[in-house]
């Protein structure tokens, strides 16, 4: 059976020479696909060898977790004899929500992750709200993290002017600070902030990690 293999394993075996095969219609993979991948859609999965190098590995995504697509193809080239086959189950979407590089008609310059401002302050969870003042500079907020970047809460610039600083951020960080894919498009995200009356929000990867601050006023330029 293939390996099941995530977003991780699939960078690395890309920068070591695997091959990434797209298995999606030839509708979506033009709008949007893994940058590097090939489409050979699951309906001609049949002639895979005739594109593939037999030596080298070989990585299958379709759209997303839910998606099977990518385990049924994966199995099929394993009985029309390819030897080392990957299934890269979480797909599309874990990819571009991580951040990572897309292409297609859609492109990353139509994405919400393109508008991020990759510099928005970030302090620990254990800092103080003197720490966070120290580096608010002329930003909104000061984003919390926790050692692996994965967002906590943020704090908001107003919580930062008079009291007491010596507060540890967490007693006054909004733990439901919204936040976003950075895969979603641009026109998308500034609809959704209109409707919600958002006028930030974080860009994060599907683990919670944080990518930087988009701005609505940002968006208008996509």
């Amino acid at each position: 059976m293939p390996t099941v293999i995530d977003t991780d394993d699939v960078r690395r075996m890309l920068a070591e020479g695997a091959q990434l095969v797209d298995v999606l219609p030839a509708e979506t993979f033009a709008r949007e696909h893994i940058a590097g991948a090939i489409n050979i859609p699951i309906a001609d999965i049949a002639s895979a060898r005739d594109q593939l190098d037999a030596d080298r590995p070989v990585i299958v995504y379709c759209y997303d977790h839910e998606c099977d697509l990518s385990a049924r193809a994966a199995r099929r080239l394993e009985l029309l004899g390819c030897r080392d086959v990957y299934d890269y189950a979480a797909s599309k979407t874990a990819w571009l929500g991580a951040g990572l590089p897309g292409a297609g008609l859609r492109g990353d310059g139509d994405r919400a992750g393109a508008a991020a401002h990759r510099d928005v302050p970030v302090v620990g969870p254990d800092a103080t709200l003197a720490d966070a003042a120290a580096v608010v500079g002329a930003w909104e907020v000061v984003v919390v993290t926790d050692d692996a970047g994965v967002v906590l809460g943020a704090v908001r610039r107003e919580a930062l002017d008079g009291g007491n600083l010596d507060h540890s951020v967490a007693a006054v960080m909004h733990t439901a600070v919204p936040t976003v894919r950075p895969s979603i498009s641009a026109r998308q995200l500034a609809r959704s902030m209109d409707d919600d009356g958002e006028e930030r929000v974080l860009a994060t990867t599907y683990d919670g990690r944080l990518i930087g601050l988009v701005r609505r006023r940002d968006l208008d330029v996509y």
